[in-house]
């Protein structure tokens, strides 16, 4: 899926819009507006709380307000709330304006002279306001504020920091005051919970102060709280060499093949996350807090998925303020190393409105234009519009254009669309759009017919009643009828007519593809690389390769794939919530439904930029081990995980799509540096397949893998849609022992490397990649044995000792799942290297998650846990060396280390390693 307006929050948001407020609130609104209009109130509260260069006061310690002491929000009418919130209340209103104009006012003590960060804790996006200090000009916080981060207090209900922007501020009692914008008579509601200045980078880690961690954790668990070291700390574990001083030092990215180089001809993988408004929209400090650790835990690439444009306007014109934060976003990550790939038009965040100028949708109200844009003119120029905004303005920031940006690595057409997925129907697409649609494939029946009376015929029937030869329309059919389950059930002329209309639709969307990829190379000048889309079709048996050869207008191919259990619940497509329910997966269980199925298309790059195991989920440990382990073995170029929620990379609840947690960016290092190292060793073509064109028209199909969609975009088929079986699939096994490879040509034909099967054990469930460095054993574990790396995940307790490196590492662990690596940081063998990172990951859920019976009780919040590690490594042979043991902290800074000699065996000498319970990185000094 990928919806940044959606998915990026996590649809925090769902949980406070004004829509979901209840009957029941509303009427407690309307009692609470009777008494919330008194006279002037002064409020006790905890004074302002001081730091080393920070000041912190309550929102309910107000010198003097006219808000009431209660409200709806107030904890008092809901007491589980006090916990999250910083002094245990926070300043609230609920109810109709009245007469006066809503306000606080505070006073706190400036300790020095200086420009300082404004922050506010506050309900959502809610309460718009004004705020100034003394009589300085007044400042808006309007209700499109980022939110920087997200503590869920109770259904409908959160708590989250936005920054305010930056103040000059002098010495001494200075006057700070807000007042609310909502007119007299207008509903309005709002929540103060404290305020913060500060001189320093603010890491929002919900209640905590700047200063402080909260150390809570469950029994069996340990707190994760990664926050900036103290200075003059020493790090054992940071991966920004991997990178160029600069990205794009050397020109912009390139392919070689099937291969991406760097513009000096080196070969690159992107290791990369997704990244949206709400991360792109906070203050310089947060976004270059975000590209510094990106590139420290190994990130060389970041997908800005978001829209550009000013939805309050003009729908052809780019928001300026965007335009800035997303150019200030490029400079930071180029300074890190990091390449940019941006992904600014997806159709579900573009809600036609009436006054788009856009047919069709004058008397609909807001409608996804899903298909409109391989075909409508007035769509086609509002989309070139903003390319050539995004393009060919210049950043204020580099003093280049994007176009000439050499760290920009691509440019995506459209996300997630497609002539042949189920959204094309009549439904999503306006009549007047479906009829001049069927204008054009009148056209085109023409041109390879003769007329459209000529191609009736040819087809032998199978007329459609919106046939009419007299205006040059001929019938369009829905996506149902491109499937092999409706080709199975149709005559022989249907199917011709079928065939056609598939040769028509590709010829439509691989021509709009070819015509977009000129204008931005050709007309605006880009010199990097440009992606068509990502996306899937109804039927991979019939149609995913298809799809694929549309995007070889391109310069690669990308897909998009998810794995997880069932979840179920009120908005559980994109969020997590309260009184939902779900059942866990295990990825080394369900090889069969991962997103790690790639088949390379001719010679080709091939890129996953969104992949990912969302929540929630007590098996996620295995996710960046998996991705790296057979990425690197089908040859894939990039993976992209999604999706940042919050730049400090640490979320502070459980979001359905998520980056910033201990099972994903905490297990990053290891698996990004075995995987952009080329630790793990690409694979040998094992089967491959040249299919002619004329045969995928004629619906023969050929060969695809299983689609692996997010709940959101799974919505989007039909509930009565048969899936297709295995019919012209790939075994799934094959994925997991070497590369497979579609061509397309003249002459079809199928090669399957011999012995094969000796790699394949159906029985025992067991999968040998044919490099030798891979073993699957399904339903139980996945180990990683390469000169360099050495790893298992899956049911480690269950597996027991694991033997890799021919004996000479071996690990045990009484954890039921998760992942453990043992990796040279310096590039050596194992067996010379003097630095060696071992990594292990178990289960995280924030502090206070709870659930019955797979029913969530309780969300939770900061900080984060990790189920306590229980691993032991033992070194034999020649990696039996006396060394020092060195614990690191979440960032990977020493936290402390001592010294450790080889004990001797039955088996010889061997060192035994056994991390601390709390931490995920040892690194062993010899």
């Amino acid at each position: 899926m990928t919806v940044a307006c959606h998915r990026m929050q996590n649809l925090r948001d769902d949980a406070n819009k004004p829509g979901m407020l209840r009957p029941a609130f509303q009427s407690v609104v309307l009692w609470t507006s009777a008494i919330a209009w008194l006279a002037v109130v002064v409020l006790s509260a905890p004074g302002p709380a001081v730091g080393a260069d920070y000041l912190w006061w309550e929102g309910e310690a107000t010198e003097a307000t006219n808000f009431p002491r209660q409200s709806w929000f107030s904890p008092s009418t809901f007491v589980e709330t006090a916990d999250q919130l910083s002094g245990g209340d926070w300043l609230s209103i609920s109810g109709n304006r009245g007469k006066d104009e809503v306000f606080a006012r505070y006073v706190v003590e400036v300790r020095a002279a200086g420009a300082y960060s404004l922050w506010a804790r506050k309900f959502w996006k809610h309460g718009p306001f004004r705020w100034r200090f003394d009589n300085g000009a007044w400042q808006t916080c309007g209700e499109d504020v980022a939110l920087a981060d997200s503590t869920y207090l109770r259904q409908h209900l959160g708590a989250n920091w936005v920054f305010l922007g930056k103040v000059n501020l002098k010495p001494g009692r200075r006057r700070f005051e807000l007042r609310l914008l909502a007119g007299e008579g207008e509903a309005t509601t709002a929540c103060f919970d404290c305020f913060l200045l500060t001189q320093g980078v603010f890491v929002p880690r919900g209640k905590l102060k700047p200063d402080e961690r909260s150390g809570l954790a469950a029994e069996g668990w340990f707190a994760y709280e990664p926050v900036e070291a103290v200075a003059g700390a020493e790090s054992l574990l940071d991966l920004r060499p991997l990178n160029e001083t600069e990205a794009g030092v050397h020109g912009f990215v390139g392919r070689k093949g099937k291969d991406f180089v760097l513009g000096d001809g080196t070969p690159v993988r992107f290791w990369g996350v997704n990244a949206g408004p709400n991360v792109v929209d906070q203050g310089h400090d947060l976004v270059d807090l975000l590209a510094g650790r990106l590139a420290r835990f190994g990130v060389n690439a970041v997908r800005y998925h978001g829209p550009i444009f000013d939805a309050s306007g003009d729908p052809a014109r780019a928001d300026a303020a965007r335009l800035d934060n997303v150019f200030y976003l490029v400079a930071a990550l180029r300074r890190q190393g990091i390449y940019k790939n941006l992904s600014v038009y997806f159709p579900l965040w573009f809600p036609v409105r009436p006054d788009y100028g856009i047919e069709g949708y004058a008397d609909s109200g807001d409608r996804i234009p899903f298909a409109l844009l391989y075909f409508d003119k007035r769509m086609q120029e509002i989309h070139r519009a903003w390319l050539r905004q995004l393009l060919t303005t210049r950043n204020p920031y580099t003093g280049r254009t994007l176009a000439r940006e050499t760290a920009v690595a691509s440019v995506e057409i459209v996300n997630e669309d497609s002539l042949f997925f189920w959204t094309f129907t009549r439904k999503n697409v306006p009549e007047v759009h479906w009829r001049r649609l069927e204008g054009l494939f009148g056209a085109w029946l023409v041109r390879r017919h003769g007329s459209i009376e000529k191609a009736l015929a040819a087809w032998g029937g199978a007329g459609m009643p919106e046939d009419s030869p007299r205006e040059g329309r001929a019938g369009i059919h829905e996506a149902w009828h491109m499937t092999s389950a409706a080709i199975n059930q149709a005559d022989d002329a249907k199917r011709r007519r079928i065939s056609d209309q598939v040769r028509f639709l590709t010829e439509l969307q691989r021509g709009y593809y070819e015509q977009t990829v000129d204008y931005i190379k050709k007309e605006l000048g880009y010199g990097g690389l440009v992606s068509c889309s990502n996306w899937q079709v109804s039927d991979p048996a019939t149609l995913d390769a298809l799809e694929r050869y549309t995007y070889t207008a391109g310069d690669l191919i990308d897909r998009h794939g998810y794995f997880g259990g069932e979840h179920e619940g009120q908005g559980a497509a994109w969020s997590v919530g309260v009184g939902h329910t779900w059942k866990d997966a295990a990825a080394v269980s369900a090889p069969a439904g991962l997103p790690l199925q790639f088949l390379q298309t001719g010679d080709l790059p091939h890129t996953i930029t969104e992949i990912g195991w969302p929540s929630p989920n007590r098996y996620r440990a295995d996710c960046t081990l998996l991705a790296a382990a057979y990425g690197a073995l089908q040859g894939l170029d990039g993976l992209y995980w999604f999706a940042v929620g919050d730049n400090s990379l640490c979320d502070t609840g459980m979001n359905k799509f998520a980056v910033g947690v201990p099972t994903v960016y905490g297990s990053f290092p290891a698996a990004a540096l075995a995987y952009r190292r080329g630790d793990i060793a690409e694979a040998e073509e094992v089967a491959g397949w040249t299919l002619r064109l004329d045969d995928l028209y004629a619906m023969a199909g050929g060969a695809a893998a299983a689609p692996a969609l997010d709940a959101l975009r799974a919505a989007d088929v039909p509930r009565d849609a048969k899936q297709p079986g295995h019919e012209g699939r790939v075994d799934p096994a094959w994925f997991y022992i070497g590369r497979l490879v579609r061509r397309f040509g003249d002459k079809p034909s199928a090669q399957v490397r011999p012995g094969l099967e000796s790699l394949m054990d159906p029985a025992g469930g067991r999968m040998r990649s044919v490099t030798g460095q891979l073993d699957w054993r399904v339903g139980m574990a996945v180990t990683v044995d390469t000169p360099r790396a050495a790893a298992v995940a899956g049911f480690l307790a269950k597996a027991g000792e694991t033997s890799l490196a021919g004996g000479r590492v071996r690990i045990v662990s009484g954890n039921e799942y998760g992942a453990v690596w043992v990796i040279a940081l310096d590039g050596r063998p194992l067996a010379e290297s003097a630095r060696i990172l071992v990594q292990a990951v178990t289960e995280e859920q924030p502090f206070g998650f709870a659930s019955d019976g797979g029913r969530i009780t309780n969300l939770g919040g900061w900080p984060q846990n990790v189920r306590r590690i229980d691993v032991t490594v033992m070194f034999g042979g020649d990696l039996a060396k006396p060394c020092r043991v060195v614990t690191l902290d979440e960032n990977g800074f020493v936290r402390h280390s001592d010294a450790r000699q080889p004990e001797e065996s039955s088996q010889g000498a061997v060192l035994t390693v056994k991390p601390a319970s709390d931490t995920l990185y040892t690194v062993i000094l010899r």
